[in-house]
């Protein structure tokens, strides 16, 4: 499988530009032979929580209609990030969904742990669902979301739900680029599957600068592509999916497994 991340700088409360930029990078990019593109965490808007209310109401639609436009032209799976989205209520919601290369929706997630160090709470409802697996291609993935990747409970979840690929989109600040690099290698090694890491470089309005090193890590933990800290690029790797069961038969974590002894899992 072929895996390409779109690794950009988000334009801070500017959806047409941000549009445009996505739009621009699926016409310069080679995808005629890609099977998934990958965008990152709030990538319509940027990470402008004071002013999300503006912009959230009515916009999921939209840019879905956008992302299977791009997906159905160019013959590929995109694992769309996420946006700002209401569900009819008064909330704002973290909202991360994939198309497939037909343009039809295959899945839907909202961020379900909320970053109190950034404030999220005041700004952002929590996702009253579980990430949960879902099919591209016939093989079982997952998808993540920046601050998920925190918590290993829910990567595991997903691996024994099947999931061979766990994609995490994020817009992860440059001062905890460690944190993201050790934890992206430690949910691949744990759990013996690939992790696609989609991230945005640059600084914000707000001043927050992005980390970027977007990367695609195999089951063993080795980093098959990676991207800059500051630059705009696509990171692309082909991925072998057989290579999971050899892994998990040469150290079988799996079967080790003492859940009658994990007491409070």
């Amino acid at each position: 499988m072929k895996i390409q991340i779109f690794q950009f700088q988000v334009i801070d409360s500017d959806t047409e530009a941000n549009l445009n930029k996505v739009e621009n990078m699926f016409s310069e990019t080679d995808l005629s032979s890609t099977d998934v593109v990958v965008l990152p965490e709030m990538w319509t808007s940027g990470y402008d929580l004071e002013n999300i209310k503006d912009y959230a109401a009515d916009h999921l639609e939209p840019v879905k209609s956008f992302i299977a436009k791009l997906a159905a032209d160019n013959n590929v799976t995109v694992v769309a990030g996420s946006v700002p989205n209401t569900y009819g209520d008064s909330g704002v919601y973290n909202t991360a969904f994939t198309m497939d290369n037909n343009g039809e929706l295959i899945y839907e997630y909202s961020k379900m742990h909320l970053v109190p160090m950034l404030n999220e709470p005041e700004f952002l409802e929590s996702g009253d669902k579980s990430a949960e697996g879902f099919e591209i291609n016939g093989e079982t993935v997952g998808l993540a979301i920046c601050y998920d990747l925190r918590f290993p409970e829910l990567f595991r979840d997903l691996s024994l739900s099947g999931a061979k690929i766990i994609f995490v989109v994020a817009e992860w600040p440059i001062e905890r680029t460690e944190h993201w690099v050790t934890l992206l290698k430690a949910r691949a090694i744990e759990n013996q599957c690939y992790i696609v890491a989609s991230n945005t470089v640059g600084t914000q309005s707000n001043g927050t600068e992005f980390a970027g090193r977007s990367m695609i890590i195999n089951p063993f933990g080795e980093i098959l592509a990676e991207a800059e800290k500051d630059t705009e690029e696509v990171v692309t790797a082909e991925i072998d999916l057989d290579y999971i069961d050899q892994v998990r038969t040469d150290i079988p974590i799996f079967k080790s497994r003492r859940k009658d002894l994990y007491k409070n899992l």
